[in-house]
């Protein structure tokens, strides 16, 4: 795959997923770009400099994942510190794994403080770079699956987080007192509709987009089931 020529002077706008190489070393962005590539990612793009990222570094921009190095001169990278801190602000689901090539006492910590979501010593064996992306990347991946899923039923924020409570529940009945533990208030009383009304509304979308797949059942007097295996 060819890599892309960057033109500090032109803004990028990427619609499709991508990854980053990033490092100022030729060699060491070719063999992270293979790695990104090998671990599933179509389309990786490689920089040498933290100056090179001010087009992609946009709240609207699908990053998935960025491989970076930390400069083996100097007590830190200050540079690629900042990148990564910036990137797990505006980005915040992107995968960001850090290589300290000075193998500084602090260098690892440094990365994780900064926002990296793992960070190794370039002394480390390569297969452990490689093992811990890709146990990173599917973390990503099934959080990606799960945020579309619940945008394909449509809940609100709110109810988002009751229909969470009841599909980690199993086969298993979860209480009202459970749920509203769960959501930080107090147990609903005798009489109040609140959560009914949620419930119905959740049911409603459930069966619009699963049809009989996945319903959510009410036990009386002892709180509800998730009948079904949402993805979460």
């Amino acid at each position: 795959m060819s890599e892309q020529k960057h033109n500090p002077k032109t803004k990028v706008f990427l619609r499709s997923p991508f990854a980053v190489a990033l490092d100022r070393d030729t060699r060491c962005r070719s063999r992270w770009a293979d790695l990104l590539r090998d671990s599933g990612l179509r389309r990786v793009l490689r920089r040498a400099r933290p100056a090179e990222m001010e087009d992609l570094i946009e709240a609207s921009v699908p990053l998935t994942a960025m491989i970076v190095g930390l400069s083996a001169h100097g007590a830190r990278d200050q540079a690629m510190l900042s990148l990564i801190a910036s990137v797990r602000r505006q980005i915040p689901d992107a995968v960001i794994v850090a290589v300290d090539h000075g193998n500084r006492p602090r260098g690892v910590s440094e990365a994780f403080v900064a926002g990296a979501d793992d960070a190794v010593r370039a002394e480390n064996d390569p297969s452990e770079l490689k093992a811990r992306l890709a146990a990173r990347l599917h973390r990503a991946v099934q959080v990606g699956q799960r945020a579309a899923w619940l945008a394909q039923v449509g809940l609100t924020p709110l109810e988002e987080r009751i229909f969470t409570v009841l599909s980690t529940g199993g086969d298993s009945v979860v209480s009202r007192a459970t749920i509203a533990q769960a959501l930080g208030e107090d147990d609903w009383t005798y009489g109040d509709r609140r959560l009914d009304v949620h419930i119905a509304r959740i049911r409603q979308k459930l069966q619009v987009a699963f049809g009989d797949e996945l319903r959510l059942r009410t036990i009386r007097a002892q709180g509800y089931v998730m009948e079904g295996k949402p993805l979460l």
